[in-house]
């Protein structure tokens, strides 16, 4: 019986294979990535947004590595501040087989804001998954935030967010545990408009630490606990978000109570004045207890519309 040549065999396979790794190497290394971030920050301006972006380079063979990236949101208006963050690193990573697949997964490792985040997302026809640990962010250090909190706030936050929303939203299930350690509100510069207010300068006001609990079932995020009690100012809120796609129509319905401190009026005179004032606008949502109190409904991508709600109790809207 003849032998079967396996050295001639694994010989003449060596050379397809050789020249395989050769084109597969050279072609990693001499990838044109200037061009594809000049790509990328075309593509960003079509759809709205600013890039800029210092550096670009591989990671692995399915990843990028941005260094230096500045991401700028819409603005609102002239007067708006802008909305940017800065990344000093971000390394965004797939799959070969999430490429040739049609639910796409991506993980992501970000340093910024003096912390770092990292997780992971897969996004379907019609449904997505997302979860990511935050560490030791810098929220002053977010202008980016002052689009959605309309006041500027500083603190370190810490925390975790998982979501899986399927195609059917109402079956949206996961868990939200975020910590705000030293948050404070305010600047002493900045306006922020408040019904029976007008529009108020807020001195920096110390509103401690902040703990939300939230969960994620039926679609709809319940607020398990969200406070936070300082020397000058102390916050509550309880209520649920009703999750919708896409996510910036999801329609908020809290609770929101703060009660201002004594110490807090004695050392802005700003305050004391306005709630002087203001007193006679504030009485639907003055509480007995000389807290304010407000029920805010309405969805994230549209106008939110708060009622004073002194005279209720301090529960979740129905």
């Amino acid at each position: 019986m003849r032998r079967i040549p396996i050295g001639m065999i694994l010989k003449w396979a060596g050379y397809p294979l050789f020249f395989l790794v050769c084109f597969v190497f050279f072609a990693y290394k001499t990838f044109p990535y200037e061009r594809l971030a000049d790509r990328l920050v075309q593509e960003a301006r079509a759809q709205g947004y600013e890039l800029e972006i210092v550096s670009l380079t591989n990671s692995g063979l399915t990843g990028l590595t941005f260094e230096d990236l500045r991401v700028s949101l819409p603005a609102e208006g002239e007067d708006s501040p802008p909305a940017e963050v800065i990344f000093d690193e971000l390394t965004v990573s797939t799959s070969l087989f999430s490429l040739i697949s049609d639910t796409k997964s991506y993980s992501f490792d970000a340093e910024f804001a003096g912390g770092e985040a990292q997780g992971d997302i897969s996004l379907g026809e019609d449904a997505m998954e997302f979860e990511a640990e935050m560490e030791d962010i810098n929220l002053e250090a977010l202008s980016v935030l002052r689009k959605f909190t309309k006041v500027p706030l500083s603190g370190i936050l810490n925390g975790e967010v998982v979501l899986a929303m399927p195609s059917e939203v109402a079956e949206s299930t996961g868990n939200v545990e975020i910590t705000i350690e030293g948050l404070s509100i305010g600047d002493g510069e900045s306006k922020l408009d408040i019904p029976g207010w007008g529009g108020l300068t807020l001195d920096r006001a110390d509103a401690g630490n902040l703990e939300l609990v939230a969960t994620i079932e039926g679609g709809s995020a319940k607020i398990e606990r969200a406070t936070a009690h300082g020397k000058d100012l102390e916050v509550d809120v309880v209520g649920k978000v009703r999750l919708l796609r896409p996510l910036q129509r999801s329609e908020l319905n809290v609770m929101l109570r703060v009660k201002i401190q004594d110490a807090y009026k004695e050392r802005s005179s700003k305050i004391a004045t306005m709630l002087e004032l203001a007193s006679s606008g504030l009485k639907a949502a003055l509480t007995a207890d000389g807290a304010i109190q407000y029920m805010v409904a309405g969805s994230f991508a549209g106008r939110l519309r708060p009622r004073g709600a002194g005279r209720l109790p301090f529960e979740a809207p129905k």
